[in-house]
């Protein structure tokens, strides 16, 4: 299920299922319990009732009848509260997920997300949702404060701990049962932890709605809808196409909304002169065909020489592939072309670096050369599909918020680090229970000789 790597750093000895057994401590009996006296996890966290805004600015506190009502209503904000940076402990080889729950809790949308079921639902610890509840209980370590790093780190109040409710979650979950000191991939990691929480709401949304149809003696969705419909859609030049959604049958939560996008893959497939006057048809290209698909991340190959930056590593995502050999409805064997493009853009663009490729002499290689990255990303209308459901991100920009690093120079082993922006001015580096303030962003965006950039988050600006 995951590609592990025996990390080079940290001691291959440890087991991390013996780590998550030592470190294990009683699950509270509500969230509401969290914010009790005596119920606050170790790091004492208290909350003032913390705003969170929406993009335009509208401060919210919005009490839900349940899970559900949440889970069906919360909306994405982009402005949360400082939280007083901790480092993470190692307990062995857990470098990978240390990065990303710290890139999470730094990725306001995701934070506020949190912490509004946290404070805004009615709920107990006995829901199918261990991964949920699991990082509620971790943003409970963090207290609000908005005091300069700098000041914290002089009066040392920045003490690390082990995020064991996150890792009983993943033990409950299997994770952990085959693991021996090893080490999983981040981004594989980041995927499942993601995916893991969003299929947990799905699943809760899905029985909520076939408890709603019962009642009202109504079909099971499942047996009574197709996965994918199909429509025909007019394009550039009146040119008209055929589009399939196999987002159909996808449920949407609050993780789909902040980090879920579609692309629309299209195909255009020749035929001969010959071919179509048998059928009455004019030769050339059939009428294109298009699938929209979703996506959380977007992979991007940057093994090729011409790739030196981000925004030519997007360019390589959509240019147009050519299939050679493909067999149209006539049965020829024709040169195809498939194209990828961005339909919808997420609240959250996280962009996965593919730096581990397969060479059929040497293996896993990693990819060491450095990828330029902006400060702001600014869409470019090359990777947008032109259709209308894309025209209201034509001039979107993104912020960079976060950079996890890999270090070392082979595929099978390293170790992983992160750069993470905390206030406007502020950016700061996390090594496990180290952190060190970056004097400038431009300690983010330049080469660094002893790490590569491998997944970046951005937020949507404007």
């Amino acid at each position: 299920m995951f590609a592990w790597a025996v990390d080079e750093a940290e001691d291959a000895g440890t087991s991390v299922a013996d780590a998550v057994e030592a470190h294990a401590k009683p699950k509270p009996s509500s969230w509401a319990s969290l914010l009790r006296p005596g119920g606050l996890a170790s790091g004492d966290s208290t909350w003032s009732g913390a705003v969170t805004s929406s993009l335009n600015g509208t401060s919210q506190h919005q009490k839900y009848e349940s899970l559900v009502d949440a889970l069906q209503n919360l909306r994405v904000k982009f402005s949360s509260p400082l939280v007083q940076p901790r480092g993470l402990v190692n307990s062995g080889n857990m470098c990978f997920m240390n990065v990303v729950l710290q890139a999470l809790l730094y990725c306001a949308p995701f934070f506020n997300m949190l912490l509004d079921i946290r404070q805004n639902v009615a709920f107990s610890f006995n829901q199918p949702t261990p991964l949920l509840e699991a990082l509620i209980q971790f943003t409970n370590e963090f207290k609000q404060d908005p005091t300069p790093m700098a000041l914290l780190l002089e009066e040392e109040d920045t003490d690390p701990f082990v995020p064991e409710n996150v890792y009983e979650a993943l033990r409950q979950k299997n994770v952990f049962q085959t693991l021996r000191g090893q080490q999983e991939d981040a981004q594989e990691f980041m995927s499942y932890l993601i995916d893991g929480i969003s299929q947990e709401m799905a699943d809760i949304l899905q029985q909520h709605q076939h408890q709603h149809r019962s009642s009202n003696h109504q079909t099971d969705n499942a047996s009574n809808v197709d996965d994918e419909s199909e429509w025909q859609e007019v394009g550039p030049h009146n040119k008209a196409s055929i589009v399939r959604d196999s987002s159909d049958s996808f449920v949407a939560t609050p993780i789909t909304r902040i980090f879920g996008g579609s692309i629309r893959s299209t195909l255009a497939v020749p035929h001969s002169a010959s071919a179509a006057s048998m059928r009455g048809r004019h030769s050339g290209k059939a009428r294109p065909s298009s699938n929209r698909e979703p996506f959380q991340w977007l992979a991007l190959d940057i093994s090729s020489d011409s790739v030196r930056s981000i925004e030519q590593a997007l360019d390589e995502f959509v240019a147009p592939e050519t299939i050679e050999g493909y067999t149209n409805i006539y049965g020829e064997s024709v040169n195809a072309t498939k194209q990828i493009l961005l339909e919808k853009v997420p609240p959250v663009l996280v962009l996965h670096l593919k730096r581990f490729v397969f060479c059929h002499n040497e293996g896993v290689q990693k990819v060491h050369k450095f990828i330029q990255y902006p400060q702001e990303l600014q869409l470019s209308p090359d990777w947008l599909a032109k259709s209308k459901a894309s025209s209201e991100h034509r001039n979107a920009r993104y912020r960079l918020e976060s950079v996890i690093y890999h270090h070392g120079s082979q595929a099978s082993g390293g170790h992983y680090t992160c750069d993470l922006r905390r206030s406007e001015k502020e950016w700061l580096r996390f090594d496990d229970i180290d952190i060190t303030i970056l004097d400038s962003v431009d300690k983010v965006l330049d080469e660094k000789m002893d790490r590569s950039a491998y997944i970046l988050f951005y937020t949507i600006s404007s």
